[in-house]
This record gives structure tokens, sequence and C-alpha cells, in this order.
């Protein structure tokens, strides 16, 4: 049973504070992603829907300004495969999280000289400092930062873990990574028209 579901393609606005208790979750390897344009009913006026994909399965969708699209693409910041992580927090309707493509800050920021920079709208507020390493003939890893790639939720009643926020984190991620991804609106409506028993 599917129990993963896309949320919202925006991201969650900075400013709110009702979710405090949240945990930072990701692959302990490189995943080979694809980010394009796709179409989907839902998509903002003025935004473009950019739908990212696993081995041919949607496993993030957001919405980015339509004049930001081509620079964006144009970064090829995912020719690559890239570490992804699962920033989840308590709130809503369950666990929801942002589910980011962690990659190089020098990286992200080629064309940065650019006016607008679509990226640094879309990520969360965190930045990744990976560990240095200590082989002096390895050149020191870069400062990582999160580009958002879609909203993902485990409604409370799908919870697997319920008792640890780091391991429902952990699950959903590998979960999205599975495929098991489905549509957290056609799951409200299938709710809100399944009759009750009673």
């Amino acid at each position: 049973m599917l129990n993963v579901y896309f949320g919202d393609m925006l991201p969650p606005p900075r400013d709110d504070q009702s979710k405090h208790d949240y945990v930072l979750v990701g692959t302990a390897s490189p995943v080979q992603i694809e980010v394009r344009t796709v179409d989907h009913h839902l998509t903002p006026d003025n935004t473009v829907c950019i739908g990212t994909f696993h081995e041919g399965r949607t496993i993030g969708r957001c919405a980015i300004p339509d004049e930001s699209v081509r620079d964006f693409l144009d970064l090829s910041i995912f020719d690559k495969p890239v570490s992804l992580a699962l920033n989840a927090r308590l709130g809503g309707p369950g666990v929801e999280g942002s589910l980011l493509a962690l990659v190089p800050m020098e990286q992200a920021e080629v064309g940065a000289d650019e006016e607008d920079e679509p990226w640094r709208a879309s990520v969360p507020d965190i930045s990744f400092d990976a560990q240095e390493s200590t082989d002096s003939d390895v050149e020191p890893a870069s400062q990582l930062v999160g580009v958002f790639l879609g909203e993902i939720v485990r409604f409370d009643q799908d919870r697997r873990v319920p008792n640890s926020l780091l391991r429902e984190a952990a699950d959903m991620l590998a979960g999205v990574i599975r495929g098991e991804v489905s549509s957290a609106v056609d799951r409200v409506i299938e709710e809100l028209t399944t009759p009750t028993s009673g």
C-alpha cells in the first residue's frame, strides 16, 4: 500500500514558526535524477512545473517562475548523480517533508552574476558543510546547498514509526526513491468521498 504522497509544489514559508520539530535525512550515496518541465493542472499562474524523475518514476514536483525556468535548467546541476535529502517536520496532516537535491554551492552558483537566481528562492533555510577529508591528497569537500524538488506528505494514519520522526523520515525518503509516491490531492479527495461506516 502506498502511503507517501506529493504535497504542495511550493516550499513551506520561511517564516512559518508552527513546525519546530524537524529532522534531516539523506541518501548514503548519490542518485541519478532527471529534472525537466512537465505539465500539471495545479501549477500556479506565471509559473512552470518542474518534475524530478528517478529511474523513470516521478519523485518530486515544484513550481518556479516562468522567467526563471531556462536559467534554472541551464545550471546543469543534475547532469551527475546527486545526494537527496528530506527535511521532515511535524505539521499539517502528519509528517511533511521538503525533498532536496544536495549540490556543491559553487556548482549551483554558476551564473550567479545573473540578477535572477531561481534556485535560491526555492531553497529552505538549510546549508550543509560536507565533512572535510583528512587526506592531504584529497581536495576538501565543498559546502552543499539544498535545491528544493518538491513537498512530500505522509498522513498520520499512515505513519510506520509513530514514535520516531527520524525513522519515519528515513522511511519516507526510501519510499520516494522506490517510487512509492502518489498525489496528496487524490488521497484527500478519496478520503472525503469514501463513505464512513455506521
